[in-house]
């Protein structure tokens, strides 16, 4: 269910992008989602309490978050919802690739032919097979998305230590709220709050769905998920979000799914899958 949730967050962002700037965007999904966080911590009873270095910590990650966040809609804006369930699959490698060059974990076999396959996927999904014209790589959007990819990745290993000491869910709390306050400060000073009251219903139940289901629930969701049935075993199931995309924006966004863009997302399914077997 919550891997299904986030495939539908890439459609529910380019309908919102119709009507609302990316910066809009973020910062509407951040407002609905913290009071169903600071819900969910007090329905559970979850204590908050970080040493100095770990504040450090959350508001590193907290920047990088919102970096991630925007660069991601930035990127939607210019590609389709179908490329970027595909290529923002991938970010499993760039954890791989970024563990092995600043962490200097050793990386095996199995992990090095994942990232040559998952390469050669994005690049069919980025030129659509067409190698000969370098029109491609001009396409902004499609490299955007790879982009986020990183600064996930990056996020991950920023608060990779905080959430491994903390509840996942406080932890993912404490990131969202320098982030909400940052955006809403922006919001405040560039955008025409009159507009936000006479938006159509699509993007009112988009940025519902980004806010509450999508950002806050879907966490505790995949948090219980791990609990039950252990990580490994959860992360199996992330292989559905881009194929979740995928079936969502074709009827919704009216995008197309051609052979290049097909044989591309195998690739990259195949890619994150055999780097996972070396683990």
């Amino acid at each position: 269910m919550t891997v299904i949730v986030w495939g539908a967050t890439f459609v529910a962002t380019k309908i919102c992008l119709v009507y609302l700037t990316p910066a809009e965007v973020l910062g509407l999904r951040l407002l609905l989602a913290m009071p169903v966080f600071y819900g969910l911590i007090l329905f559970r009873r979850i204590k908050i309490v970080f040493t100095p270095s770990e504040k450090r910590t959350v508001l590193l990650g907290s920047g990088v978050l919102t970096l991630h966040f925007l660069i991601q809609i930035t990127g939607l804006q210019y590609t389709s919802a179908t490329n970027t369930g595909w290529i923002i699959s991938v970010t499993p490698l760039v954890l791989v690739v970024l563990s092995m060059l600043f962490l200097k974990e050793r990386v095996g076999r199995n992990e090095i032919i994942g990232v040559v396959t998952a390469t050669l996927g994005i690049l069919l999904l980025v030129s659509k097979g067409d190698f000969t014209s370098l029109g491609w790589l001009a396409n902004t959007g499609d490299w955007l998305i790879l982009a986020s990819a990183h600064t996930w990745a990056v996020y991950t290993l920023v608060g990779r230590n905080i959430s491994r000491k903390h509840n996942a869910i406080a932890v993912a709390f404490a990131f969202f709220v320098p982030a909400t306050v940052g955006m809403t400060a922006y919001m405040i000073i560039t955008s025409d709050w009159s507009k936000f009251l006479h938006l159509p219903v699509q993007p009112v139940i988009g940025i519902l769905f980004l806010g509450v289901v999508a950002t806050a629930l879907a966490n505790w969701w995949w948090q219980k998920g791990v609990a039950s049935i252990g990580a490994a075993k959860s992360g199996m199931f992330l292989y559905v979000e881009p194929l979740a995309t995928t079936l969502l924006a074709v009827p919704l966004l009216h995008e197309s799914f051609g052979t290049f863009t097909a044989v591309g997302g195998c690739l990259v399914i195949c890619g994150v899958y055999w780097a996972q077997r070396g683990k």
